[in-house]
């Protein structure tokens, strides 16, 4: 009956810098532009073949699957809100993403996106 156990969450620490070389790995670019305390939250700002950048941040859902959520759009409006999610919580990561299908990276990123 393990199916039925809720999944434990690995830390920030070692999903981002995992994460990092697999995009790398895949021919994609993967940085962290803020490194944050071991179970801190993590941003993703995701480009899309150099195009405009968009942030987005996990959310909590009823199932206990990852989710993630569109948080802002544009140059101007993600540093802002980078800057803000940062005050509130000083254990943020940054991880900026530029890769064809991220789905395939990011548990629970939607690939409509």
């Amino acid at each position: 009956m393990t199916g039925d156990l809720p999944e434990h969450p690995l830390p920030a620490s070692t999903l981002v810098p995992a994460l990092v070389r697999q995009v790398q790995g895949a021919g994609g670019f993967a940085t962290v532009l803020r490194k944050g305390s071991q179970w801190g939250a993590a941003l993703l700002l995701v480009h899309r073949q150099g195009a405009t950048v968009a942030a987005y941040e996990k959310v909590p859902t009823l199932d206990g699957r990852p989710s993630w959520r569109l948080a802002a759009e544009g140059a101007e409006p993600v540093q802002s809100f980078i800057d803000r999610q940062a005050r509130f919580d000083p254990d943020l990561w940054v991880l900026e993403l530029d890769i064809a299908a991220l789905e395939r990276f990011v548990p629970g990123f939607a690939t409509s996106r």
